[in-house]
């Protein structure tokens, strides 16, 4: 397929007349991803770098996990101890552990690991060039629970979401530049894997780019009453699968859930935000573009766009670390947006609350909350 969509823009200079132009400058820096693998990226929000770490590695991070899961009364050998929950509305055997508190510097220990990333990113756009990029001995566990029924991914669906609940989301936000999930398990079809949708970038970028003003995070969070209707305009759908060592880079506007995990194949992961030095830039002097900026490019079918943030960056306390007066001061600014987007006829559809989504449908007690005073 070619990324040639030459688009006229008076913002631009004429000497960049095709996306395949800004493509090819791209790949001509790359250090690990090949041409394919970077279209990938740029037409479906993901790659996946098959052994970007050694399987040992990751085969340490299980141990370390399953024996922290001890102190809970989990054990490995035992699936009857698995069904316990922390976090993803009660999914049985769905558990995160906080690690050793030792670091993974992946320049030392995972070097392709890290340059996939600043293939992707642009080593210039990271802190340090990417070579303090590091994970821990932290893991997202899916264990597995016989009983579940597993559906493949659809649109109406609870806990579709778009990562990043601490910050303000603008098109060009830098606080979550890429979403990285280092597999330290193999990850089987039906047994656990993230399920994606590789289409909702252009929903996610067409949305943002006419919100300048930003969003509130809980907006598209595993409730937010924008899912729902971004979700919907979705028609591809993948569940993450690999081998352990892998690690699958995805595009911050990526919408995403958890599954079930029907198999009792233990499932761990990890899900690492990387954070920019700066905003991403649509629209280049020098066309040196990262892939990752590419990728709205060609969400949005032009060679370049200006973005001005019209609202303040802020940063959130994410929802569970909210006190009772953060609770409060984020719920009357959640109201006045989800009250203002209603009236420009951003609505969620009706199936969203059936789904456990939150809704600004009600104008009537949505125009009470943002009357509310702090």
């Amino acid at each position: 397929m070619s990324l040639d969509w030459p688009i006229s823009n008076d913002n631009k200079d004429d000497r960049m007349t095709s996306f395949e132009a800004l493509f090819d400058a791209a790949v001509d820096k790359l250090q690990v991803l090949t041409k394919d693998e970077a279209r990938h990226f740029i037409e479906k929000g993901y790659v996946v770098v098959r052994g970007a770490f050694d399987r040992a590695l990751a085969a340490t991070i299980c141990d370390v996990a399953w024996e922290e899961l001890k102190d809970t009364g989990i054990e490995r050998d035992c699936p009857e101890t698995w069904l316990q929950s922390s976090g993803m509305g009660h999914l049985r055997g769905y558990m995160r552990t906080q690690g050793n508190g030792e670091k993974i510097l992946l320049k030392e220990m995972a070097p392709r690991a890290m340059m996939a990333q600043q293939d992707v990113a642009g080593a210039n756009r990271l802190p340090g060039r990417g070579e303090q990029l590091a994970w821990g001995y932290s893991a997202i566990g899916n264990l597995g629970d016989e009983a579940a029924v597993w559906e493949p991914p659809a649109p109406e669906q609870p806990g579709w979401h778009k990562d990043g609940w601490h910050f303000r989301h603008f098109l060009d936000s830098p606080e979550q530049g890429l979403l990285v999930v280092p597999l330290f398990t193999d990850i089987l079809p039906e047994s656990g894997g993230t399920f994606i949708a590789p289409d909702s970038i252009k929903v996610v970028a067409n949305r943002l780019i006419n919100l300048p003003q930003g969003l509130h995070p809980d907006s598209v969070q595993g409730a937010g009453y924008l899912i729902p209707g971004m979700v919907e305009q979705c028609s591809e759908f993948e569940e993450m699968i690999g081998e352990a060592g892998d690690m699958v880079i995805l595009h911050p506007f990526m919408l995403h859930r958890v599954s079930v995990n029907p198999s009792l194949r233990a499932r761990f992961i990890a899900n690492v935000a990387v954070v920019l030095d700066e905003p991403m830039c649509f629209s280049r002097e020098d066309d040196n573009y990262s892939l990752s900026e590419l990728t709205v490019i060609h969400a949005l079918n032009t060679t370049a766009l200006d973005f001005e943030a019209s609202g303040p960056r802020k940063t959130v306390v994410p929802g569970p670390f909210r006190d009772e007066e953060q609770r409060e001061k984020q719920h009357l600014w959640l109201s006045q947006e989800m009250l203002e987007l209603h009236e420009a006829g951003l609505i969620t559809p009706a199936w969203g609350p059936e789904q456990g989504y939150m809704s600004n449908a009600g104008r009537e007690l949505l125009a009470q909350w943002s009357a509310r005073k702090d």
